[in-house]
């Protein structure tokens, strides 16, 4: 994830002065410490306080605090570079080193947490203003010839082998983090890296901004209700309060706006009766990252070009090999085949499907349709699915208060995982305010924080916020971001507690009715409370390997596992109440939601292996197939045989798919699938000893939310489920091979 000050001018004074081998080695243990507290109060930043005092964490702020950060890495990366091999341990090399960055990576934190929350011009020309200093310094570190010397002499030790397996882990993961980047290259290869690496950072980052900006400035303005016929009553009351908040229309004389956040025009999309309407709204989406100043076609072609040559640089066929090579995948080539060979096994039912769908349209529509207009296709589905099942989502929404669902979620888990959530209270301030004894501050008057603690113990293992409904300044979509894992306990004591954040995007209150989420929305919270859970029960010998930290096709192991309790009776049971009456929703809505949720599943499988074919086929095979070509014209030669049939194409999901531009699923979004492989399988265990049973949810924490990255991914797997992955688990559960 992603700051000179009188306080610098003091860290500055520190580096230069002139150490003896005996301080050298003294300053390189102190590279473990955080900075003091009287240095701390000057960089709120840097502070080591259980909740960070949000109010006073501005742009220029960050700034200055990320560039005394930067000045007091570099001093004691020097120092470790000192090191002579006879006194080297474990403390003064590997772990001094991974400390040494700390509170930049604090500040970093912070800081691309608060771009995606409350975005606004003075961040965003921050994170500008110090790409290119962040990118020399993480260029400098592999590229530093004295500490790779250092590190690659103390790892051949006799005394790593003495260390915990955690350690020897980790001692491992170090040699080859500085091979993997290049420490060996010849100088002119690292400079060009380095010429890359700055490149690509201004890129990526300009990239994000041009989707956000282009998702921000969309808007379709609706005054006449007649052009939103089928839309709920629910989500009429939720767009006309949006359009009211933007200063369109009146109460006398409403009007409705769709924005690009999915619960707005994702439900248009599904649910509106007017073709023109939902149209327009296709068109919109089309446009994110598409049209004038904000086509990120240029950035996309660039950005492929670049991370071809840096693979090619470092020793890698292609960038998907420099990637995955550690990863549980192996490799790139394993990596398509897996992609390809699930799309192969899932291509007769989908063709079946196609053919399905084409025919209920030319059915509805009394005419023989060959094509579908992709501004229906989610409409049309959606009537399937109802005509199918007698069934329609919405039914479950008053059932789906979000207090209610929160708490009942808060329920299950706590049963599940022997650990309880406790809301702590919060006070958004503005800057030079005080806050309240016995409160914490949070950058928005939505955000909630929860404290986790062990139902065993009484330990504090964690808290996170919760900030879960849109607004203009925040990215769109929903994730969790670790901000900080707490130090691990010496002599058995309790780690330090864990801090994250929830974010999500989900349905609103208005004027008459509380929030009532989509069971979308809380398949969601579910799946993004897996990833909090991983940080949150996170208890490793070493802070690195904690919580989510893990290879990155593991990651998504516990969310997407999390969501199968929004599937079954005693997990809808803990939420779903009616937000009026607090009648339990009946047993035949539920009977419904379980028959309908494989609905069309291989081509729910094959929407999301045409984004992991289209990102892996760009990342391996973008000189051979891309170069010089229409961005838009190759992804849909390359995926329509993947896809239902449609009368137009629209432009590449590729020019806003953030997850591998600029996010971490770069040359990896094979990856949702792969977890999805390993969830379904693991839940098998759940199913056959019981969907509330302690011991296995204990098994569950113990064995892989626990662990973190203190062991292979394979190896935490098999602790669980005794046996390696069932390849074919997914495919099974969704009733499509045998």
């Amino acid at each position: 994830m992603t700051t000179k000050t009188i306080l610098l001018t003091a860290v500055c004074a520190f580096a230069g002065l002139n150490l003896s081998a005996a301080e050298q080695t003294a300053a390189a243990v102190t590279a473990t410490e955080r900075i003091v507290a009287p240095e701390q109060a000057a960089h709120p930043f840097f502070q080591d306080v259980l909740y960070p005092a949000w109010s006073q964490l501005s742009a220029a702020r960050g700034v200055a605090d990320t560039r005394a950060a930067l000045a007091l890495a570099r001093e004691r990366v020097e120092a470790i570079s000192r090191i002579q091999p006879h006194e080297a341990t474990f403390e003064n090399t590997f772990l001094a080193l991974n400390k040494a960055s700390e509170e930049l990576g604090q500040v970093q934190s912070f800081m691309y947490h608060l771009s995606t929350v409350m975005d606004n011009e003075e961040l965003r020309a921050a994170k500008a203003e110090l790409i290119p200093e962040l990118t020399a310094f993480d260029a400098s570190i592999t590229a530093n010839e004295k500490l790779w010397a250092v590190i690659k002499s103390a790892a051949a030790q006799p005394w790593v082998k003495e260390l915990s397996p955690a350690k020897q882990r980790f001692v491992q993961q170090t040699v080859d983090g500085f091979v993997d980047s290049g420490a060996e290259l010849p100088a002119e290869k690292k400079a060009r890296k380095a010429e890359i690496e700055q490149e690509l950072s201004q890129l990526t980052h300009r990239f994000g901004q041009n989707v956000l900006d282009s998702s921000n400035a969309w808007k379709l303005l609706i005054t006449d209700r007649a052009e939103l016929a089928g839309m709920s009553e629910d989500w009429m009351d939720q767009a006309r309060a949006v359009a009211l908040e933007r200063g369109f229309g009146s109460e006398e004389n409403p009007c409705w706006l769709i924005t690009q956040d999915y619960t707005s025009v994702g439900s248009v999309l599904r649910d509106c009766e007017v073709m023109a309407t939902r149209k327009m709204c296709w068109e919109g989406q089309c446009s994110i990252g598409a049209v004038g100043k904000w086509d990120n076609e240029p950035i996309v072609a660039r950005v492929m070009e670049l991370r071809s040559e840096l693979a090619e640089l470092l020793g890698f066929a292609t960038f998907v090999d420099m990637m995955t090579h550690r990863r549980m995948v192996g490799g790139g080539t394993n990596a398509m085949n897996f992609i390809d060979t699930l799309a192969a096994k899932v291509m007769p039912a989908f063709q079946e499907e196609c053919r399905q769908v084409l025919e209920y349209i030319s059915k509805c529509e009394q005419r023989n349709v060959m094509f579908i207009d992709p501004w229906d296709r989610r409409y049309y589905l959606n009537k399937m699915s109802q005509e199918m099942y007698n069934f329609d989502t919405e039914e479950l929404r008053p059932y789906h208060e979000a207090s209610n669902v929160i708490k009942g979620m808060f329920a299950l888990y706590s049963g599940l995982l022997d650990v309880s959530y406790t809301e702590v209270p919060t006070v958004c301030l503005k800057p030079g305010e005080h806050c309240p004894e016995g409160s914490a501050e949070v950058w928005h008057p939505d955000v909630k924080l929860i404290k986790v603690t062990d139902n065993k113990t009484g330990a504090h293992l964690g808290s996170f916020y919760m900030d879960l409904y849109p607004r203009s300044s925040k990215n769109a979509g929903a994730w969790v971001m670790p901000l900080r894992y707490g130090e691990a306990g010496k002599d058995g004591a309790a780690h330090a507690p864990h801090l994250a954040c929830l974010v999500g995007n989900f349905t609103m209150a208005t004027e008459d009715k509380p929030a009532l989420y989509s069971h979308y929305d809380v398949e969601t919270l579910f799946h993004e409370f897996g990833h909090m859970m991983h940080c949150m029960l996170g208890d490793t010998e070493l802070q690195a390997q904690c919580g989510t930290s893990v290879t990155w096709d593991f990651v998504e192991l516990p969310s997407q596992l999390f969501e199968n309790w929004t599937w079954v009776p005693e997990g809808i049971a803990a939420y779903a109440v009616h937000y009026e009456t607090g009648e339990p929703i009946p047993t035949e809505l539920v009977q419904k939601l379980q028959k309908s949720r494989y609905f069309m599943p291989a081509m729910d499988n094959m929407g999301q292996l045409c984004l992991g074919k289209l990102d892996l086929e760009m990342h391996m095979n973008y000189n051979e197939k891309f170069k010089g070509k229409s961005l838009d014209l190759v992804t849909n030669q390359l995926l329509d045989p993947w896809r239902i049939p449609t009368s137009i194409s629209g432009p590449s999901i590729m020019r806003n798919l953030t997850h591998c531009i600029n996010g971490a699923y770069a040359g990896g979004y094979y990856s949702y699938k792969w977890a999805e492989v390993l969830s379904a399988d693991a839940f098998t265990r759940f199913a056959r000893e019981g969907v509330l049973n302690k011991s296995t949810g204990a098994a569950f924490r113990e064995a892989v939310l626990s662990k973190g990255d203190s062991k292979p991914a394979a190896e935490v797997y098999r602790d669980f489920m005794g046996r390696d992955p069932n390849p074919d688990a997914l495919l099974q559960a969704q009733g499509l091979i045998k």
